[in-house]
């Protein structure tokens, strides 16, 4: 008899790429251009709204072997640059200005030929297009058929709330098509760059905010920019419709000096508006609802996703590498990574832990990072968006970083959970007996503290990993004498 580690890596493993223990990532071999959101849509399947062509384009897999190998574009629209959403039969994408939508048929197998304006007038207030502020606009669905949309700031900070805002559009009804954006209703006010929002498995909207840059208070240390503002993961609840959550008027400490701040999460008055009277560090703190997690200043959260765990039996046949039960409704959140910040922050994937009723349960927690002690990657990998597949892997897409006038690092890289799986053969004819990893190998308990790490990609140290993780199982399960065979 013998037990089998699943592929240590399918594919070849992410360079220089530092993992929690008992996970690898790799990329997925297709040339994409500057990928921005991603849709899975089943095992291997990916959709992907390619910033660089302004289209969307499907991954698929031509040749069975469960990793996307192939491409081909859907659609196109002008200016095409980062919104993409599925919903009713329709795939939606955005340009800084409208949301459009195209029909298609099942598996993609045949789509609209030209684009439905569904939403226009993004930019009414004529400060939205590039080179104009934040030219992002984040779509998204709930389960009651309405449409969201996410527009960030014209510059860093603006004189009011105007264009920071997330809309909510209850009725596409395509008699009403294009639908003019300053209909739609606030659905919450006063967010400087929300690019990620995603849904919970309790069908709350969260997202992830950007704060400013260049920041500075006489009162509490002067240029205090390299760790202030937080970023912000921000709950969206209903009975919170229509509030505001306090740009450009207030920011969230992060990490002031002793002595000088109240801790993180604590809010304050943005400099000029404390200045000019218009606001106190005590109104932002009572008038404006708060971030439940105050993250790395800089560090740009772009992307952000529920883990949603399925009983084994109901997953797609041969799916590997699923995310283990104990990471259930966990977020997961991509950060593009700092540009201005002494030292460079952000550029990886992390979880925030949550409980069964929906409750953040502590700091961010690395899941994917380069090796210590750079953040940022030689290879140009900057992480934009994550999803997960219907067989609980994570997909994580990257634009890149602009490096001698061209774009290097673009891709989706997947990350697997290396589970073990056992054939403990007591006779020939006995059927193979799975080991719950679930209760063997759990998830570590939130901290500050991030969890062991393992140790950069090299052969000796995989393999020594593999041998010291699948013994530890081997104990656990009672299974002492039964031979060991690792791929």
């Amino acid at each position: 008899s013998c037990m089998n580690f699943s592929e240590a890596c399918r594919l070849a493993p992410l360079e220089s790429a530092q993992l929690s223990v008992g996970f690898c990532a790799f990329t997925i071999p297709v040339e994409i251009d500057q990928p921005r959101s991603i849709l899975s849509n089943g095992p291997s399947t990916i959709l992907s709204l390619e910033r660089g062509s302004s289209s969307i384009v499907l991954l698929e897999d031509a040749d069975g072997d469960g990793v996307a190998d192939s491409r081909r574009t859907l659609a196109t629209a002008p200016d095409l640059n980062h919104g993409l959403a599925l919903h009713d039969g329709y795939v939606y994408a955005s340009s800084d200005q409208n949301v459009y939508r195209w029909a298609y048929t099942e598996d993609f197998g045949s789509v609209d030929p030209s684009p439905t304006l569904v939403v226009n007038n993004i930019n009414a207030d004529g400060q939205g297009g590039a080179p104009f502020g934040h030219r992002t606009r984040t779509i998204i669905f709930d389960g009651s058929d309405r449409l969201y949309i996410s527009v960030g700031s014209a510059g860093n900070v603006d004189d009011d709330s105007f264009r920071s805002r997330i809309r909510r559009f209850s009725d596409l009804d395509p008699s009403n098509f294009p639908i003019d954006f300053l209909q739609g209703e606030v659905f919450a006010d006063g967010l400087r760059n929300e690019v990620g929002l995603a849904f919970d498995t309790h069908g709350v909207l969260w997202g992830v905010e950007n704060g400013a840059d260049n920041l500075e208070r006489s009162d509490l240390g002067g240029d205090i920019t390299n760790d202030n503002p937080a970023e912000e993961l921000n709950r969206f609840r209903e009975e919170d419709v229509g509030r505001h959550y306090g740009y450009p008027y207030c920011w969230t400490e992060f990490l002031l000096s002793p002595g000088l701040g109240q801790g993180r999460g604590t809010a304050w008055a943005w400099p000029t508006f404390l200045a000019n009277g218009a606001v106190t560090d005590a109104q932002c703190r009572n008038n404006y609802i708060g971030p439940v997690v105050s993250m790395q200043a800089h560090s740009a959260p772009l992307g952000i996703t529920f883990y949603r765990w399925k009983d084994p039996n109901e997953l797609p046949q041969d799916c590997t590498g699923g995310f283990p039960r104990s990471m259930d409704g966990f977020a997961f959140l991509a950060f593009h990574g700092s540009w201005n910040r002494d030292i460079p922050t952000g550029y990886k994937v992390t979880y925030v832990p949550m409980d069964e009723n929906g409750e953040a349960l502590g700091e961010p927690v690395d899941l994917l990072a380069h090796i210590a002690p750079n953040a940022s990657w030689a290879s140009g990998f900057r992480p934009v968006d994550v999803d997960f597949d219907s067989c609980g892997r994570l997909i994580v897409s990257s634009d890149g970083s602009r490096q001698d006038g061209a774009y290097r690092g673009s891709g989706i890289v997947r990350v697997e959970y290396q589970t073990l799986e056992s054939s403990l053969v007591p006779g020939p004819s006995a059927p193979p007996t799975a080991i719950n990893t679930d209760t063997v190998a759990p998830v570590p308990a939130p901290t500050i503290t991030q969890p062991p790490l393992a140790s950069p990609t090299s052969a000796a140290k995989n393999w020594g990993y593999q041998w010291s993780v699948a013994l530890f199982l081997l104990m656990v399960a009672g299974t002492l004498h039964v031979g060991l065979v690792l791929v």
